[in-house]
């Protein structure tokens, strides 16, 4: 039986390929590491929030969480979804290579939801609906048996999917279930990471600058259209990689990010067309807040991959 695929061909494999890299650098300096995890668990935890609506912006999340202030204006909820954030973060990285339980989705909404919902680490008991989705979630009696199904499937993956398939159709049917009232795109989101960190992956960043679409390769995924959710996932995913790596290989002038203007002078391809590649993620570009960045690197990989594919026709 041929195993299901979501993923490009070629996203797969350069994605592959780095995650080759990163891993042929172990051990990992401890201190880049820890600056690293630093820097991603702000940007993480900020742009989480911000996705579902949360006003405090980035600088002023990493205040609250390394200094321990309040910011005028913001609500204690919203201070609360800061706060919380961290402890859930550190509780996935300890579970990540153990087989996922029931409990432990249960223990990541009573982490991330404290303080804030009554019902924080207990399933929904009553019906909901989901604002712009096309579907009704399943109703409450069949919670708690939906999510066993879906930790069984997890923790066998019998499509074989890979890693960056599985921790997104894991993000997907969980936010389908919707298990608790509030908190289900943040718990979505978190064992989304907990997948990838279990295969050796950097947690992903989803950014709020991509929330709109976001929900919509969420919504298409709701209509069995899968691959363009894998496939935003899988750009959050490289991009990580590509943090890590920026750090931690020796880098030259081919390493540096420029933008798709400056790229468009030193290649045979126009900025329009170098932004539809970014978009559709055919080169490797990485989001620098909305500006399209991308490495003399990556030119060469997308000019040499042509030349494979031209030359086979």
């Amino acid at each position: 039986m041929m195993r299901m695929s979501f993923l490009d061909r070629r996203v797969h494999e350069r994605i592959v390929d780095k995650k080759k890299r990163l891993d042929a650098l172990r051990p990992l300096p401890a201190s880049v590491v820890r600056t690293l995890q630093q820097e991603m668990e702000v940007s993480y935890i900020f742009n989480s929030n911000a996705i579902e609506g949360n006003t405090i912006k980035l600088r002023e999340t990493q205040m609250i969480l390394e200094r321990g202030l309040t910011i005028q204006g913001k609500s204690l909820r919203e201070h609360l979804e800061a706060t919380n954030h961290p402890k859930a973060i550190h509780y996935i990285e300890r579970i990540a290579k153990r087989s996922l339980k029931e409990q432990d989705i249960l223990v990541l909404h009573q982490i991330i939801m404290k303080g804030i919902d009554d019902e924080a680490g207990r399933f929904r008991t009553a019906e909901v609906r989901i604002p712009g989705a096309d579907f009704i979630p399943p109703p409450a009696y069949e919670v708690s048996h939906l999510v066993k199904e879906l930790v069984d499937w997890y923790n066998r993956n019998p499509d074989e999917l890979r890693p960056i398939e599985l921790s997104s159709i894991l993000h997907h049917q969980f936010v389908w279930i919707h298990p608790f009232h509030d908190g289900n795109g943040r718990v979505a989101r978190l064992l989304m990471n907990l997948a990838l960190l279990n295969f050796g992956y950097p947690i992903a960043v989803i950014l709020n600058v991509d929330r709109a679409k976001y929900y919509e390769t969420l919504k298409k995924a709701d209509g069995g259209e899968k691959a363009p959710f894998v496939s935003l996932v899988a750009a959050a995913t490289e991009a990580s990689l590509d943090l890590y790596l920026r750090s931690l290989e020796p880098t030259g002038k081919s390493d540096r990010l420029m933008s798709l203007s400056d790229a468009a002078k030193i290649s045979p391809y126009s900025q329009e067309y170098l932004s539809l590649l970014s978009r559709k993620r055919r080169i490797a570009a990485v989001k620098v807040g909305r500006k399209w960045m991308i490495t003399e690197r990556e030119l060469h990989r997308y000019a040499k991959e042509m030349e494979q594919d031209n030359s086979h026709r």
